[in-house]
């Protein structure tokens, strides 16, 4: 009786566990079904680059891939794939383009550089950029026009929320009604959450590749020390529109960049390690010939260039405004003028703000009778230097030269 109970039992046992892997198996293939359905999406588009990003609060990632320089983005709900598409079909989702004139200002070459698709996880908030260049009345006879997208995933479609408008040197912000003071739009990105942005640095060559990373990081202090130790390459522009955005990189050593902004005088030269976009992690300067910046950020594990500052009438230094770090290229040796520009960077090597501060003035000193402007509207000696004062200078930051590093 013993000996059948004890059969009894090892039979149940056994269909017991059967039963429960298949039962697994059969999840396991639910849980993932997508990914057959997003990689028929991949190959019917002829896509080379893509990822999967955790847009929503769903256990199903939503897809991203490249298609003729520009993002598409597609979710799958259980049955089939559906493509998510701005609300708004002005809005371009572009992956290339111009940076914003901030970053260029007397260039007379406009290089396009990476527009990374940034987006806070879980909360349905991403932000995608436009850009292309326009006939101008400068000297340099182009004017850049860029937007940056501030939109938020609702009912399967992508409703702008923020915006910023910069063409030339205007810098132009909104809500989803209408243009907003710089002010509020900076309160609005932090009340929304977009503060908490990240860009999507990893882009994959399949599916399946793009699914085993979901969430890859990487040390961004040892790219960046790879890039000063000759390992690596830094990305200097994008020379093409490509899908396959490596290929359109123009990479070039910091031993290139180094002798550049230093005009080949070691003495100019200095390496610099600040966080600089408060994200808490440490972002590279080299120091060059009178005070010329040559900026770097990490996105993914590649080095991007953001920009260089380059003479005396512009000088480049790191900052503190209302307790944030901010970047300031400034004019402050000419006699009749002070200048400064202002730029705050978020952690996905995007500016948020920037603005102008300016006195302009006969001789070496200003009055109450000369002309003082800030964010394009003149206002008093007395505000103008309200708004200076709260520009302080960063004591006792570490620098090293080239050979001690």
């Amino acid at each position: 009786m013993k000996r059948k109970l004890y059969l009894l039992c090892i039979c149940f046992c056994v269909l017991l566990c059967s039963c429960q892997k298949n039962v697994l198996e059969n999840e396991s293939k639910e849980d993932t079904a997508f990914l057959g359905q997003y990689n028929k999406i991949f190959v019917r588009e002829n896509a080379k680059r893509a990822a999967l990003i955790y847009l929503d609060e769903d256990a199903i990632p939503e897809l991203l891939l490249i298609k003729n320089g520009a993002y598409q983005l597609y979710s799958f709900d259980g049955s089939e794939v559906k493509n998510i598409n701005p609300s708004d079909p002005e809005i371009k989702m572009k992956v290339y383009g111009p940076g914003h004139e901030v970053e260029i200002l007397e260039t007379y070459y406009i290089n396009q550089k990476s527009y990374w698709f940034e987006y806070v996880p879980y909360k349905g908030l991403i932000r995608v950029h436009d850009g292309t260049l326009q006939e101008g009345n400068d000297i340099r006879q182009i004017d850049v026009e860029r937007h940056d997208y501030y939109l938020k995933y609702v009912d399967g479609s992508l409703t702008k929320e923020l915006e910023v408008k910069n063409i030339g040197y205007e810098w132009r912000t909104y809500n989803a009604e209408q243009e907003i003071e710089n002010e509020e739009f900076l309160s609005q990105i932090s009340e929304l959450g977009y503060d908490q942005l990240i860009p999507c640095g990893f882009l994959y060559e399949t599916i399946e590749d793009a699914y085993k990373n979901i969430g890859a990081s990487t040390d961004t202090k040892k790219v960046l020390e790879d890039f000063v130790s000759g390992k690596t390459n830094a990305v200097n522009y994008v020379e093409e529109i490509s899908d396959i955005p490596e290929d359109s990189f123009v990479m070039r050593s910091f031993e290139d960049f180094y002798n550049d902004i230093t005009s080949g005088e070691e003495y100019w030269g200095e390496i610099e390690y600040i966080d600089f976009d408060n994200d808490g992690e440490e972002e590279l300067i080299i120091h060059g010939y009178c005070d010329a910046y040559l900026l770097f950020d990490v996105i993914g594990d590649t080095v991007y260039r953001l920009f260089e500052t380059s003479s005396t009438t512009d000088v480049g230094s790191i900052v503190e405004m209302e307790g944030k770090k901010v970047i300031a290229r400034t004019d402050l040796t000419h006699v009749g003028r002070q200048y400064y520009r202002i730029i705050t960077y978020d952690s996905c090597c995007c500016i948020i703000d920037w603005f102008t501060l300016s006195a302009n003035f006969e001789g070496n000193n200003y009055s109450v009778e000369d002309e003082f402007h800030y964010r394009g509207r003149k206002i008093s000696m007395e505000e103008f230097e309200a708004v200076r004062d709260k520009i302080t200078i960063i004591k006792n930051r570490q620098t090293s030269k080239k050979q001690n590093i």
